[in-house]
């Protein structure tokens, strides 16, 4: 099999950067073609290592960039745009002549119209990677007026396939009009041997993920702030790169909390993270999957997550593996101070937590990711 990936770029480190990444690799490693093409890499580095046997080509057609032109002259600079992608994405399908394509979404919208055209016969499979409400954030007029235009989601129903990372995202596709409608979740790229856990003894919150607004780690660090002086002896560290950062480092100052909560760079050992970590905290407004809590539960910790659309209650089971919390400071903090004082109970959730992740095993999940691109070649 011949597969192309269409995305914006690889250089982010993100979770469906992650993904694309690990499914490439597995992929080629299983002796099949594999290619990704962006359209705003540039000459940035991959975020991820990606195996010598992916290609990977990069169209240069920078549709975000138009922003910084002025008001009057964006309309046409995106269609100019649009008009360098076609002639540039043919020469790239003409060349590689995929037997897939597997366009991901959010923020490739502006050129699924000309890709489908392009595509002709060959069978598009489209990969949602965050919740369906959520696809259409803080657009610009001009991205506004093309979509009413180009109306993309009448030509994702095109395609041969979609594939939703949960049930709730599923739900909301098909009411929209989609029959071929499937659910895969995405893989964890480890799972520990149980014998070589260590005890998380260590009165740590661990968070992960990018700093930014949809994250919400404003409303961790104030749930914390209520709490911390009950539980002294707790920390929180959370690790993770993006634009809210001044403003968290603000908050956290502005609270008196420069020692009990530390933001990290990223890291290329998280695991190692999380083993010295006793409870993961994810606090957002809403998440594809949330890869994260699968990962902390891979290294037996339990979570503490907003029950946010649409992943977090598709994977904790609450009271089982974790505690779901609303989406307000007040109840976040109750979710988290119960499992800083209930070490036994904590420990058991844990365990819970680590026997329910091997459901996301790679080598599991990956061959369902391979049967299903499979299933659309005629």
């Amino acid at each position: 099999m011949r597969l192309l990936y269409f995305t914006r770029l690889m250089s982010t480190v993100g979770g469906l950067e992650r993904m694309l990444t690990d499914k490439a690799n597995y992929l080629a490693g299983k002796g099949h073609e594999v290619m990704i093409v962006t359209f705003e890499q540039g000459n940035g580095p991959m975020a991820y290592e990606m195996s010598r046997q992916v290609r990977h080509t990069d169209v240069a057609c920078h549709f975000f960039s138009i922003y910084k032109q002025p008001v009057w002259r964006r309309m046409s600079e995106a269609f100019r745009v649009k008009r360098l992608f076609c002639e540039r994405m043919g020469e790239v399908l003409n060349t590689f002549c995929p037997d897939v394509i597997v366009v991901t979404v959010p923020l490739t919208e502006m050129f699924v119209n000309d890709l489908m055209a392009i595509a002709g016969k060959t069978p598009v499979v489209v990969e949602s990677h965050l919740a369906f409400g959520r696809k259409v954030l803080k657009r610009g007029l001009t991205e506004r007026l093309l979509l009413l235009w180009q109306n993309p989601i009448s030509a994702l129903r095109q395609c041969s396939m979609l594939i939703a990372l949960t049930e709730g995202d599923a739900a909301c596709w098909k009411e929209k009009g989609f029959r071929n409608v499937k659910v895969l979740p995405n893989s964890i790229p480890f799972y520990p041997e149980q014998n070589l856990m260590p005890q998380h003894n260590e009165k740590r919150v661990i968070c992960v993920g990018r700093l930014t607004r949809q994250k919400r780690f404003d409303r961790l660090i104030d749930a914390f702030a209520l709490i911390e002086k009950t539980h002294p002896d707790w920390v929180v560290d959370i690790f993770g790169d993006g634009e809210e950062k001044e403003n968290l480092k603000r908050q956290i100052e502005g609270l008196g909390l420069q020692q009990k909560v530390l933001l990290h760079d990223p890291v290329a050992d998280i695991v190692a993270a999380y083993m010295h970590s006793e409870l993961f905290v994810l606090s957002s407004d809403f998440e594809g999957f949330g890869l994260v809590i699968v990962e902390a539960m891979a290294c037996g910790l339990p979570v503490v997550t907003t029950d946010c659309p649409y992943g977090p209650s598709e994977i904790v089971a609450d009271g089982e593996t974790g505690l779901l919390a609303k989406m307000d400071v007040k109840d976040l903090a109750v979710k988290m101070k119960w499992m800083m004082a209930h070490e036994t109970e904590r420990k058991a959730m844990g365990l819970k937590a680590y026997k329910a992740a091997a459901r996301y095993k790679k080598e599991l999940v990956m061959a369902e990711w391979e049967q299903a691109y499979l299933s659309v070649i005629s």
